[in-house]
């Protein structure tokens, strides 16, 4: 399967003609959280339709800068994947919205124990060839959660559940500056930076390759 996989678009639109091509291209677009800029129910359907007119096949989470009311359009649009788990190509993804408690009092933050709730109402499905996480805060002290002052700023819950849970992949956003990859354990977590500029190209076939660009 063929993942375009986009985190962090804060409103942006007007993508070009090599961006929209991956998005036609894609099997399936993975969107980490971050749709708008701190907008509400029309700011979300304007960003996801551009990307709908190319490809249909969508599942997205809200960021911080989402304010809840996004989640009831995506669970509208029939994309939703915050606090659920769908199952697409014989691929599970389970989805984590928001970020972890910051100065900034942003509108989707969580509590490491509301976090930990969340993360345990999921259950590993059988039959499946890989188990894919899709949060838009990153596990705590990675590659993925470094900010440019150099603080560990990710969610010890979310590190907490891939040590447990074990998914074969992590996509996550948040931290524009951490964009990149790294590891834990055997599980390959991916953050594939601000989009348009950024994003990752995820191929899951007899193993899992990427490519950040």
């Amino acid at each position: 399967m063929h993942i375009l996989a986009i985190t962090d678009i804060h409103g942006r639109q007007g993508y070009s003609a090599e961006v929209n091509k991956l998005i036609s291209n894609a099997d399936l677009v993975v969107i980490a959280g971050d749709l708008t800029n701190f907008g509400h129910d029309r700011e979300a359907k304007s960003v996801i339709q551009e990307i709908q007119m190319l490809n249909d096949k969508i599942f997205a989470i809200c960021g911080n800068c989402d304010y809840p009311d996004i989640k009831n359009t995506l669970a509208t649009m029939k994309i939703n994947l915050q606090g659920t788990a769908k199952i697409y190509n014989d691929v599970a993804f389970y989805g984590l919205a928001g970020c972890t408690k910051t100065p900034f009092s942003t509108p989707q933050e969580y509590s490491e124990q509301e976090i930990t709730a969340t993360l345990a109402g999921f259950r590993k499905h059988e039959n499946v060839r890989y188990h894919v996480l899709v949060t838009h805060s990153p596990p705590a002290k990675t590659n993925l959660d470094r900010t440019f002052m150099g603080l560990h700023v990710g969610s010890k819950a979310i590190r907490d559940f891939i040590k447990a849970f074990k998914p074969d992949l992590v996509v996550c956003g948040h931290i524009h500056e951490a964009r990149g990859v790294d590891k834990i354990g055997e599980t390959i977590m991916i953050n594939p930076g601000q989009f348009p500029k950024h994003y990752a190209v995820i191929e899951l076939s007899d193993k899992i390759t990427y490519r950040l660009h």
